[in-house]
């Protein structure tokens, strides 16, 4: 939940406000707390007393109120409601170089989503997320930070125009890999293509890092971005049922194409 007054996100959950604290304890602007979570956050309070910060022991209902969700854990945390760092050419140059895993959310819309695929990613050493700016795109908000359970802590988010405008500056850069139910090569195909140390085909031999697009909930994949994405790839299933949902499949492709797994 947000504070257009004072612009602060309420961070909130028990694993989300552990990683906050262990890796950015200063961007903590008030924190607020239930009793049975005090001891454990002793740390933080101290070092917000040293800040001349306020955090303050509350009742279950006043967290509810803050984060605008009963699924508090005891822990609501404050912060700037800053926007994602912004995507160049010079930052696709650097992850090109260094063989970098992206997954890059063109238009998923449902907060919880991008929080579970955030999760995923994190879990699957994956280099960071890119959004685009487009209508209706999931953001960083107290449902993606909860879902997320720390891992919007452990991995950058980074904000482009648009997918579109992202995968035309990886072209020559990184392989791009669009999930589509109706891709023409399998995830296998893809995989042993990546673990031979090539790319899947049409994505250029020479690119070492690899971009993994995934697509609007109910839309897949923009037309756009489809066409612009090196290859297209598909998860086969039983065909019981049509397609995964897309964080349930980001996590199949993120740990299939991924450093671990490719």
């Amino acid at each position: 939940m947000k504070n257009t007054q004072r612009q602060e996100l309420a961070v909130c959950g028990l694993e989300s406000v552990r990683a906050l604290a262990a890796v950015r304890p200063d961007a903590v602007k008030r924190f607020f707390y239930t009793e049975e979570r005090a001891r454990e956050f002793g740390g933080l309070c101290k070092r917000l007393a040293s800040l001349r910060r306020p955090y303050r022991l509350v009742g279950s209902d006043e967290l509810a109120k803050l984060s605008g969700t009963a699924h508090h854990q005891g822990v609501v945390a404050m912060v700037d409601d800053a926007p994602p760092r912004p995507v160049d050419d010079a930052l696709v140059a650097s992850w090109a170089a260094s063989g970098a895993r992206i997954a890059a959310l063109d238009r998923v819309g449902d907060d919880h989503n991008l929080g579970s695929i955030a999760r995923s990613a994190a879990f699957f050493g994956w280099t960071a997320i890119v959004l685009g700016r487009d209508d209706g795109a999931a953001r960083l908000s107290t449902s993606a930070y909860r879902v997320a359970r720390g891992a919007l802590e452990r991995i950058p988010v980074y904000l482009d125009e648009s997918i579109a405008r992202f995968v035309s500056r990886c072209r020559g850069s990184l392989a791009v890999v669009g999930a589509d139910h109706r891709g023409t090569m399998g995830l296998r195909e893809a995989r042993a293509a990546l673990v031979g140390g090539g790319s899947p085909a049409g994505s250029g031999g020479s690119a070492r890092g690899l971009a993994v697009v995934l697509g609007n909930e109910e839309t897949g994949l923009s037309a756009p971005v489809r066409a612009a994405c090196s290859s297209l790839v598909r998860i086969d299933g039983s065909g019981a049922v049509e397609s995964l949902n897309v964080s349930q499949a980001a996590a199949v492709l993120l740990y299939e194409l991924g450093p671990g797994g490719a």
